[in-house]
């Protein structure tokens, strides 16, 4: 990349500059999906880094690579860059015609895998919930599923993201 070496180390400085220069350079915007998507190790997880950073009007450019950050999501070993992906893809709005069945049998396995990053949980939750909300009866496979997991075995931010969506979800 032109700017900076996505495989060196970047600071949070660099993170945000990056992000900034992207937001006005298309071209710039795309590489970092495309290392993002198609790249491997720091590179990814840096071009990563740097997208999660755009501002919210650069939605629309998130949203055209769902398919491919929940594909990333899915596939990676790299649990940074899982979580990274399950960012982007949680700052989306979700529709009805949205649900990726693929995304969401992974985030449903995801909230109850104890080997499971809380990151990586806690961002299931979400993108389970944002998926299954227009739907009651996957709303109550959602409940069902939250209320599988103890919350006395949970760190407290996953704790209240749990909370938070059982609230969330009307009991019919």
């Amino acid at each position: 990349m032109a700017t900076h070496n996505l495989t060196l180390p970047l600071s949070a400085a660099q993170v945000r500059a990056l992000a900034l220069q992207a937001q006005q350079d298309s071209q710039l915007l795309q590489q970092l999906f495309a290392a993002t998507l198609g790249g491997q190790g720091r590179e990814a997880r840096n071009a990563a880094w740097v997208l999660t950073h755009l501002p919210h009007a650069a939605t629309p450019s998130i949203a055209s690579h769902r398919e491919g950050l929940a594909t990333l999501a899915l596939t990676t070993a790299d649990s940074s860059l899982c979580r990274l992906a399950l960012n982007l893809l949680a700052r989306l709005h979700w529709h009805p015609d949205d649900i990726l069945p693929h995304l969401l049998d992974f985030c449903l396995a995801g909230i109850t895998n104890p080997h499971q990053p809380c990151g990586v949980r806690a961002l299931c939750i979400k993108l389970a919930w944002q998926q299954c909300r227009h739907y009651p009866e996957l709303a109550a496979e959602l409940r069902q599923t939250l209320l599988l997991v103890d919350p006395s075995t949970l760190n407290p931010g996953l704790k209240h993201t749990r909370a938070q969506t059982l609230k969330a979800i009307p009991t019919a």
